[in-house]
């Protein structure tokens, strides 16, 4: 596949994994209210739709990496490889958020006595503390593999990649604190945390959408000129 249009294909699927998380947080909202059968038949339509947005989410999430290796990989073959499996890890702990949503759902038809559907519930809750926390630790150290091989291949601006580094601190530290339940999610300081990464993951997808790659002998020029400025340094 040409490099230019793998990485439009990557920006694409960058700015689906994001719509589709948005959305599957909108539609699923708090579970905490979903006590009874009718409350969970009530709100179906929209938890059922969320889990889909996960589920989109998490294909699109999947197929970045094979996508990005060859491209990757010339730069750094071990460090590609951990990039693709540090994202499997966060597309198989980010399912559950679609399975047990899917199951209260299931559930709520077969008329079920009050503890089976507070056993899925609680199992839900608990993955909604640990789970997508522990998603979030592969996201970040996915963003550190691969911006580590952006920054060093200059196949994107420097200053996207270096961003991308600085910001993935405040968000893996979001994560821990979520975790831990020293912070919850729906606070302002969650959102000031995840922002900074959440944005440049953004500027990342549109400038590969309409910037593309840098062409080898732009990167080479690059480096030629950074290597240069520093001799005369």
């Amino acid at each position: 596949m040409h490099r230019q249009t793998t990485a439009r294909m990557v920006g694409a699927l960058f700015l689906t994994a994001t719509a589709a998380g948005v959305l599957s947080a909108v539609f699923l909202g708090p579970l905490d209210s979903l006590d009874s059968p009718r409350s969970v038949a009530d709100k179906a339509h929209s938890i059922s739709a969320g889990a889909l947005m996960v589920l989109v989410m998490a294909g699109a999430i999947a197929m970045i990496p094979p996508m990005l290796f060859p491209v990757l990989k010339k730069h750094g073959e071990a460090t590609a490889l951990a990039y693709v499996a540090a994202r499997i890890m966060e597309v198989v702990l980010l399912l559950p958020a679609a399975i047990g949503p899917l199951m209260m759902v299931a559930l709520s038809t077969t008329q079920p006595d009050a503890g089976t559907l507070g056993t899925v519930r609680a199992l839900t809750q608990t993955y909604d503390q640990w789970g997508h926390a522990s998603s979030a630790f592969f996201f970040c150290l996915s963003v550190l593999l691969l911006n580590y091989l952006l920054y060093r291949s200059r196949l994107v601006p420097r200053w996207i990649a270096g961003w991308a580094l600085l910001a993935v601190v405040p968000y893996l530290a979001d994560a821990c604190l979520v975790m831990f339940g020293v912070l919850d999610p729906s606070s302002a300081v969650h959102a000031i945390l995840f922002s900074p990464l959440a944005l440049n993951e953004m500027v990342l997808a549109v400038w590969l959408l309409t910037k593309g790659f840098r062409a080898p002998s732009s990167v080479l020029t690059a480096q030629v000129t950074a290597t240069g400025a520093d001799s005369r340094a």
